[in-house]
């Protein structure tokens, strides 16, 4: 089955296809909750990659995935205050990507027309492109991020290249945070073995998580984050001994989740290029704006205001016919 593909012109077309494509989402109570979650792209053809893992320059594929756990322990150094010694990973990127380190997190939101913003928002090397809502399914039984997800946030410690799935769990068992799994029944704790099984399932899959709110920013715009792990290959070195995942190993880069993988992925919705300008005066009726969205920077703000009076003095000596 392969992702559904929309277009919107308006903002009213939009509001009809996310009620149309959310409309088979499963809630029974039990087994399933499944919500939908947003992205929005300026551009349809960006990838959905975080930020670290992203290529430095257009014209290169370099990246700072290896230069990570750098930008974060320089954060750390700089601003202890900030980004404290105490806090748990999932926290710590979290408030990294506020302040505009790149991170192995993905911004994801929980209001539509959030995203739609985003998408509608040109960026300086967008070419005036085509922009794009990305509707996500997640099956949210539990809102607790399990340990697990903390050892993900902390791969920028042990996921290093070349390490096996069993050094990592051997390195993220010691962790304060992953005390809780160690002490519950889960049949995937038990042999370095099993471990590196449930390992391998548990990184091939995408993650939606929360982060505690530290800003105004993140309220108003319902923010979520998916959070990546780093790319794993079977080792060339393995002695078939053990479980076939024993022995894999991490790699120094981190792989875009496929915009047709149909598992997470609802649908996609294009947003042609003339039709964005209309789109954001649009939602300015409904409470969405950068002024709202960004509504901790002063900076931002104050532009707003005053883009808005420009528009006004525009308008009043350039009356439309």
């Amino acid at each position: 089955m392969s992702v559904a593909h929309y277009t919107a012109n308006s903002l009213s077309e939009f509001v009809a296809q996310i009620c149309e494509i959310k409309a088979p989402l499963r809630k029974d109570g039990f087994r399933f909750n499944e919500i939908p979650l947003f992205r929005g792209h300026s551009d349809n053809s960006y990838q959905l990659i975080p930020a670290i893992a992203r290529p430095i320059e257009s014209f290169s594929s370099d990246t700072l995935i290896h230069e990570e756990r750098n930008l974060i322990e320089m954060a750390k150094f700089k601003l202890p205050d900030v980004f404290r010694e105490d806090m748990q990973p999932l926290e710590l990127l979290a408030l990294l990507q506020h302040y505009g380190v790149p991170t192995r997190l993905l911004d994801v939101t929980e209001n539509a027309l959030v995203a739609l913003y985003f998408a509608c928002c040109s960026k300086y090397n967008d070419n005036g492109s085509d922009g794009e809502v990305i509707i996500f399914k997640n099956n949210e039984l539990e809102v607790a991020n399990y340990p697990i997800i903390n050892a993900l946030a902390d791969s920028y410690r042990f996921a290093i290249a070349g390490q096996t799935f069993q050094d990592f769990y051997r390195n993220i068992m010691c962790q304060p945070y992953f005390a809780e799994q160690l002490h519950s029944k889960s049949p995937s704790i038990g042999s370095l073995e099993n471990a590196a099984t449930w390992l391998h399932r548990v990184f091939s899959e995408p993650h939606f998580v929360y982060a505690p709110i530290r800003s105004q920013r993140q309220r108003a715009q319902q923010g979520r984050y998916l959070v990546f792990s780093n790319f794993f290959i079977p080792s060339p070195f393995n002695d078939s001994t053990g479980a076939p995942e024993s022995n894999w190993i991490f790699r120094e880069e981190i792989e875009p989740i496929n915009k047709g993988n149909d598992s997470i992925i609802l649908a996609r919705i294009t947003i042609p290029k003339d039709s964005k300008l209309q789109i954001l005066f649009d939602l300015e009726s409904f409470g969405i704006s950068k002024e709202v969205l960004f509504c901790d920077d002063i900076g931002t703000v104050c532009s707003s205001i005053t883009n808005s009076y420009q528009r006004k003095a525009r308008y009043m000596f350039n009356p439309l016919p």
